[in-house]
């Protein structure tokens, strides 16, 4: 694969142009990464609507058959079942811990194991959950422990 970069003052905003014979499963993934690096996430609070980038997502959380996201500073309401937002931001280090949550494995701070083969999840925010026992292989898996 090649890559030209073109840098000037005049271009207002980057454009990527992809230039191929067909298109290939890595290009595929190339292509979803970066379609991937503009999204982001709706959530709402008290009838206002808010954008949110999910690297600043700390978990999502279902209660009572409503999702919420947690943030640095904000619990918003969003529209999103918990397994969408698995499909969604995996790429993003978002990985299912519980039948009830979805962490953002950038924002783990510490990982203690229970006795009970669950593990304690501290989160930079000081926020403190629990990876339930059938999970517990998928964050050791992305960790390489």
């Amino acid at each position: 694969m090649k890559i030209n970069i073109d840098k000037s003052p005049e271009y207002l905003e980057p454009e990527i142009i992809i230039k191929c014979s067909e298109i290939t499963e890595e290009l595929q993934r190339l292509i979803s990464m970066l379609k991937g690096s503009e999204e982001k996430m709706q959530g709402a609070q008290d009838g206002t609507t808010y954008l949110i980038d999910p690297e600043d997502i700390f978990y999502f959380e279902s209660v009572d058959k409503k999702t919420f996201m947690y943030t640095q500073n904000a619990v918003l309401e969003t529209h999103l079942r918990l397994y969408e937002i698995e499909e969604k931001f995996s790429k993003h280090d978002f990985f299912r811990a519980s039948k009830s949550t979805v962490i953002n494995i950038a924002k783990i701070k510490k990982l203690s194991p229970r006795f009970n083969g669950k593990l304690d999840v501290l989160l930079e925010n000081d926020e403190k959950l629990v990876v339930s026992r059938q999970y517990v292989h998928v964050i050791k898996e992305i960790l390489g422990l």
